[in-house]
């Protein structure tokens, strides 16, 4: 399957190398010519374990190449993997309508496939850009479609490739097929569902983890209090079979910043708009 991805960062580099490893031809395209000569070179732009081996592998394959081409690394892809790590201001507010904007200038290179989203953005961006493709359509066939990302620091080479399920919406059975064969080399736990509630499950994740943080880290107040072990408690909440070894339930600092707080950013943000 030929398959573009747009964005070059720790999403993108990531998604790309690993789409290529799973057999796919691919290209990936990124405006910043400095990231692409250094990914070219085999150096990626975050220091993420085993990626730039990786890189390295799939250039020499011939099922990855890199560009700040746009048009020429979207031409005749069945499917265009959407990729960008949102950027944010110094407050931590996500710039949506750089990464939809960049999507939208794609646009008119594209041929019939699917757009899949996976960058971080809010519920109805998927929706926003269909609203956008009939000014630019010309006839073709284009499809909008999310699956969110699932990477975590350190590890998003094994997280991708290895995933517990990916979330993936879709319109149409057509479209489903076509996503059933992009992933069909990663992995066949694929939880379909509407493209909303794809977007959502993303804010609803990131959030029930961020609660859980912020959870623990107030019962750590009421253990020094009453001269409880933290740890201890931590070790009693993991050892029950409802909530498990792998939960965010570690006594330390609160979060701030990154996915988490973006997420529950963009769930307060839907409230606000319904």
């Amino acid at each position: 399957m030929n398959v573009a991805v747009l964005g070059l960062w720790h999403l993108g580099s990531v998604t790309a190398t690993c789409v290529a490893a799973a057999g796919h031809q691919v290209v990936a395209w990124d405006p910043d010519a400095t990231i692409v000569e250094a990914l070219s070179a085999g150096t990626p732009p975050v220091g993420e374990p085993g990626l730039a081996a990786l890189v390295a592998a799939q250039l020499a394959s011939g099922r990855l190449s890199l560009t700040v081409d746009r048009a020429k690394a979207v031409r005749g892809a069945e499917v265009v993997w959407v990729a960008f790590d949102t950027p944010v201001d110094a407050d931590d507010r996500a710039d949506v309508d750089s990464v939809v904007n960049s999507v939208v200038r794609s646009f008119p290179h594209l041929a019939d496939g699917v757009v899949l989203v996976s960058s971080q953005l809010p519920a109805g961006t998927v929706r926003r850009l269909e609203r956008e493709w009939p000014n630019c359509s010309g006839g073709r066939r284009v499809a909008f479609a999310a699956s969110p990302e699932n990477l975590r620091l350190g590890k998003a080479i094994d997280v991708f490739t290895h995933p517990d399920r990916v979330v993936v919406d879709v319109r149409s059975e057509d479209d489903r097929r076509r996503l059933t064969e992009l992933f069909a080399p990663i992995t066949s736990s694929i939880e379909w569902m509407l493209v909303e509630s794809a977007e959502m499950t993303k804010h609803a994740v990131n959030a029930f983890l961020a609660m859980s943080v912020a959870y623990i880290n107030e019962l750590a107040g009421l253990c020094e209090q009453v001269g409880a072990d933290a740890k201890e408690v931590e070790r009693g909440l993991k050892t029950e079979q409802r909530i498990g070894p792998r939960a965010y339930l570690s006594p330390g600092r609160a979060f701030v910043g990154g996915t988490l707080a973006r997420d529950v950013q963009f769930s307060a943000r839907a409230r606000t708009q319904a």
